[in-house]
């Protein structure tokens, strides 16, 4: 948003929303109700650009609904006569026929295509998406700058001295993962003498799921409660000596401060940014024990050599998302 707002002062920026009053109230924005239909159509007439962006938006294995909902959004802009575009987006997985063939009807009809990663690039590919331009860039959350704010230091303060690593995993429906990672960190907190700091991203859903796992840890873990906002949370991170996670953007704030990071891939999302920076991800429905503990382990005794390999990991990424921010303003220049 920021990034956005910096090259297009002068447009004003009406985001659909779960949550309307608290969308606008954290972001200065317009925000309109995503599931009233007709305050959508709406905004869509009187937009310049319908910009398309969010995360992985067209993939049907987190839910089917998710690439038909934002389709539809796409193709009633379109029907409208707006210019539509794509914003950093990931694609895929997509296993559904029907999906395919809409991701590649509406999607071939878009003025501009920007995309997070080199996997989605592939899958747009095979899915025979090749109208319209598409440029490589990279999630907008590494242009975030940290926002070490009183929030923030106080919450800080509460862990005390020694050594922090963290925890940011989400809910997922899978047989006993929660107990393997909370094994294994209370073995590598014995062995590699360090505390747990577990880091709820995404209140109330993420802060029940932190709350368990902290407690199946623990004398050797805390947990954030503080309600921060991301740049804070991104300041929190720099504070932490290495991170363990589920959350992608909880593994895009480490690497924002070269914080070495152990992926676990629930997503291809997750697998694919870890690739892209050369971590560690492990297949979250396949964990053991001893393989977390041992790859915790392994990379708990080189921090220093990971973290300066990973800052220089990171500096093409974070360039790459300011090309998305770039193309886009071009659109509405």
């Amino acid at each position: 948003m920021d990034a956005l707002r910096a090259r297009c002062p002068h447009v004003e920026i009406a985001v659909l929303s779960a949550n309307p009053g608290a969308t606008a109230g954290a972001h200065g924005v317009l925000a309109i109700p995503r599931s009233h239909p007709r305050d959508v159509a709406q905004a869509l007439k009187r937009c310049d650009l319908c910009l398309s962006g969010g995360g992985s938006l067209f993939q049907d294995v987190t839910s089917w609904r998710s690439p038909w909902y934002y389709l539809a959004v796409l193709g009633l802009a379109q029907r409208f006569g707006r210019r539509t575009a794509l914003y950093a987006q990931g694609i895929g997985p997509l296993r559904g026929r029907l999906a395919r063939s809409a991701v590649r009807r509406v999607l071939n009809a878009v003025d501009l295509i920007t995309l997070r990663d080199r996997d989605s690039l592939t899958t747009l590919a095979a899915l025979g998406v090749d109208r319209p331009p598409v440029a490589l860039a990279a999630d907008p959350a590494l242009l975030l700058s940290p926002e070490w704010s009183p929030n923030v230091a106080a919450e800080h303060a509460r862990w005390g001295d020694g050594v922090h690593f963290g925890l940011a995993v989400r809910a997922w429906n899978h047989e006993r993962w929660l107990g393997t990672v909370s094994a294994a960190a209370r073995i590598a907190a014995e062995r590699c003498r360090v505390r747990w700091v577990c880091l709820p991203l995404h209140p109330p859903g993420d802060l029940a799921v932190a709350e368990r796992l902290a407690a199946e840890i623990g004398s050797a873990a805390g947990l954030v409660r503080t309600p921060l906002r991301p740049r804070e949370m991104l300041a929190l991170f720099g504070a932490l000596g290495l991170v363990v996670g589920m959350r992608l953007h909880a593994l895009i704030f480490a690497a924002i401060h070269g914080v070495p990071m152990i992926s676990l891939a629930y997503d291809p999302k997750v697998s694919a940014f870890a690739r892209e920076l050369g971590e560690p991800a492990l297949d979250a429905g396949a964990l053991s024990v001893e393989s977390l503990a041992g790859v915790i382990e392994e990379t708990a005794g080189g921090l220093a050599g990971r973290r300066a390999r990973l800052l220089a990991a990171v500096a093409p990424l974070r360039a790459r998302a300011a090309l998305a921010p770039r193309l886009v303003a071009d659109l509405v220049a």
